[in-house]
């Protein structure tokens, strides 16, 4: 009796739960697949910075971009308090391949830059332009939990001219969880340099933000960042003007040729210093001449000395200056490797002598201000600004002794002639008294 009883319950629990499957569609399976299966959760995208360092003098951002490219990362076994890596093409885990959104960060002289200080860790002589480079995983699908890892790297072998970061290569790992509810989520976590450990389930470190210097001073691989950094080595050239000589001419304007090669093309030259920025006119006193093809049409001819140039395709510029005595010219943010050669036009026919500064520092070195000019007129901007011009000496010997000579002559007629009239006077005088 109690068997059949038993049956009967065991009969009527199985109907009812064969009708609320019936009613209730996919609750036998509910459970099941709650528990083996994800639906694939798309990367969706993410950001990593670049900073480009220049010299806080530059007076523009150059033209130059940078090229990056992303691959799969090694896969990686765990261990005792650490998980493993998914390699970032693990094809029963992950499809699609992810990309740099542009595949570079382009930079010119319409970007703004910062400043640097020391809170940030940067160098305040330095300024900085930065970018935002996306990575896309759009097309990239990822259907279990883990950690898959990928490499950015940066060419090091364009542009020219640039002091690359010391470990171009970080380390990205695209990290999907599970958020509880049987969906998968995405996150992402970059480190500097190749890191081919397994991921730390205790890691706590913090992103190292705010390092913008050119060596990455105190980070090491494994570190968090967000960015890449490069500098711009540039330097200034300085070229001025000094004259002596009793015949010299603090009036005159002596026309300078400066020539810029192997520069990267489209490089923004700024310029300062104590030169003339007003139109100069050509009538002053008439000492200076220009050349002709120099001037604008006008009345009267003036010239005006630029305020900055830019190299063509070929990284070349030629620019034309006309300085005075004790004047110079700084061209600013000129890259390390850029040659240089500063030539004035000859004055022998206006009785001038002209030498050059030389990397002796002999006596053809002259200051002007603060400033000291005795570096080659010509040569490579490497490391170290330069410092160098011209010295025109235009010195005459003024003929002597041709007044002395007939001095005495003339002092003895001066007293003769006074004592003619000195008598004359006399004799007048004596003459009307009688």
């Amino acid at each position: 009796m109690k068997k059949r009883t038993r049956n009967k319950l065991l009969a009527i629990v199985t109907a009812i739960l064969l009708a609320a499957v019936a009613i209730v569609p996919g609750l036998g399976t509910l459970k099941a697949g709650a528990a083996t299966n994800y639906t694939p959760v798309a990367g969706g995208t993410t950001k990593f910075t670049k900073y480009l360092v220049i010299p806080s003098d530059t007076p523009k951002v150059p033209a130059l971009s940078f090229a990056y490219s992303i691959e799969p990362g090694s896969k990686v076994d765990g261990g005792v308090g650490t998980m493993p890596i998914c390699a970032g093409n693990d094809a029963g885990r992950v499809s699609g391949t992810p990309t740099i959104a542009g595949g570079q960060a382009a930079f010119g002289d319409s970007d703004t830059t910062t400043g640097g200080t020391p809170a940030d860790n940067a160098d305040t002589t330095k300024k900085y332009a930065q970018k935002a480079v996306t990575i896309d995983f759009s097309n990239v699908t990822f259907s279990e939990p883990g950690v898959y890892r990928y490499l950015v790297t940066e060419d090091t072998t364009t542009p020219a001219n640039v002091t690359f970061d010391s470990k171009p290569v970080r380390t990205l790992d695209v990290n999907v969880v599970d958020n509880g509810n049987g969906t998968l989520v995405v996150s992402y976590v970059m480190y500097y340099g190749t890191v081919t450990s397994a991921q730390d389930k205790t890691d706590s470190r913090t992103y190292v933000d705010d390092n913008k210097t050119s060596d990455q001073t105190g980070i090491t691989d494994g570190d968090k960042c967000d960015n890449f950094v490069n500098s711009w080595p540039a330097q200034n050239l300085y070229f001025g003007k000094k004259i002596s000589g009793n015949q010299a001419s603090k009036d005159k304007y002596f026309r300078f040729t400066v020539k810029i090669k192997d520069a990267p093309a489209n490089t923004h030259i700024g310029v300062t210093g104590n030169l003339e920025t007003n139109p100069i006119p050509e009538n002053i006193n008439g000492a200076t001449e220009f050349v002709a093809t120099d001037l604008v049409d006008g009345t009267p001819k003036t010239f005006t000395n630029p305020v900055s140039f830019t190299t063509d395709t070929n990284g070349e510029a030629t620019a034309v200056f006309y300085l005075q005595g004790d004047q110079y010219v700084c061209l600013q943010g000129i890259p390390k490797n850029t040659k240089y050669e500063i030539a004035e036009d000859e004055y022998v026919a206006d009785g001038y002598v002209s030498t050059a500064t030389d990397s002796t520092k002999t006596t053809t070195a002259f200051s002007i201000g603060s400033l000291t000019f005795d570096d080659d007129v010509s040569g490579t901007l490497i490391t170290d600004d330069v410092y160098a011009g011209f010295t025109n000496t235009k010195e005459g010997t003024i003929p002597t002794g041709v007044i002395l000579s007939v001095a005495p002559w003339a002092i003895a007629g001066v007293v003769i002639l006074a004592g003619v009239v000195f008598f004359a006077i006399r004799s007048r005088k004596k003459y009307e008294e009688e």
